[in-house]
């Protein structure tokens, strides 16, 4: 349970603030209002932002290290048990292996209802819903689709190298007629993608990363593998490589930055997913025979609230509304 005690005071040191984030988002019990409690506090300043940085690394470290310590220390003939910190050891900055694991409990709770603990510690995020767009030097335009997490992996004020932890992003580097500087870099979970004069759409889904080149030409590299893409080409990537590189107009793809979302005969089970990136809560069908039910349509993404009775509607489908901003299909 959360105590107050467990709550940042203003006047505190920001690390031992930090300390205590981590904790509280780490606890397994965090909801939404402590998520934008956070949000603010490390909102205010660069400091509170690397200090929050640096107590989530430590944390990570020390739990490897407390596994460690448990594992040497148990006898051969039984099983390693998990080690946990405990909040007095954290807060001390000592080490403790003890049983247990709620401390290292997903900040993200099922049905993805907030941003995981990555997410949060981003340099630039949007919320649910949210764009932004971000100007770097050298020509440089990125716009952020909703629910977007990117950091920077190089010093200064304009990073050329990006950090996609997810979402969805379109970048346009450089103009054309202008002379070519240095590639702008974006790596995105197993690879990386770099142009010079460019307009291309990147998304990451977990390790799952789709490119899509609008305009000029875009070079992907994962693992051995390397691609170039041109105008009107896709391609997709993975912990399993590189995909084949295909024929695409981008409409769909580029449809979010007009404030759309466009699905051309779709089934709901891939209809579903992309709809609730915009929403808060969580649609969920409950039924797989509901997920083949292809769909044809636009939705304008101001009026996301409208969708679900509109599909009830076409389907003939029921709704039933839970706490959270969940909704049933059936």
């Amino acid at each position: 349970m959360t105590t107050d005690s467990d709550v940042p005071d203003a006047t505190e040191d920001p690390m031992m603030a930090a300390r205590r984030w981590v904790i509280r988002l780490r606890s397994g019990e965090a909801g939404r209002d402590d998520v934008d409690a956070f949000g603010r506090w490390r909102a205010e300043s660069l400091v509170h932002r690397r200090a929050f940085a640096l107590a989530n690394a430590q944390w990570s470290m020390l739990r490897r290290a407390a596994i460690n310590v448990a594992t040497a220390q148990a006898p051969a003939v039984r099983k390693p048990t998990r080690a946990a910190l405990t909040r007095r050891a954290w807060m001390g900055g000592a080490l403790a292996a003890s049983v247990g694991g709620a401390a290292y409990l997903a900040v993200r709770p099922p049905l993805e209802l907030w941003p995981s603990l990555s997410e949060l510690n981003a340099d630039y995020r949007t919320e649910i819903g949210e764009r932004r767009q971000i100007d770097f030097a050298n020509n440089v335009s990125v716009e952020m689709n909703t629910r977007t997490s990117l950091m920077a992996l190089d010093a200064g004020v304009n990073p050329q190298v990006l950090n996609l932890v997810g979402g969805e992003i379109a970048v346009t580097t450089g103009k054309t007629g202008t002379a070519l500087g240095q590639p702008f870099v974006i790596v995105a979970g197993t690879g990386r993608v770099s142009a010079t004069q460019a307009m291309f759409d990147l998304r990451r889904d977990g390790q799952d990363v789709a490119v899509t080149c609008l305009d000029g030409g875009v070079k992907i590299e994962c693992g051995q593998e390397r691609a170039t893409l041109k105008a009107g080409q896709h391609v997709s990537y993975s912990a399993q490589g590189l995909g084949a590189i295909v024929a695409t107009d981008g409409r769909a793809v580029d449809a979010w930055r007009k404030g759309l979302l466009v699905f051309d005969n779709q089934p709901l089970a891939q209809v579903i997913p992309e709809i609730n990136r915009y929403r808060r809560g969580r649609i969920v069908l409950t039924s797989a025979s509901i997920g083949n039910l292809p769909l044809d349509a636009t939705f304008r993404l101001d009026r996301i609230d409208e969708v679900v009775p509109k599909l009830a509607h076409l389907f003939g489908l029921k709704v039933r509304t839970l706490p959270g901003g969940v909704v049933l299909l059936s």
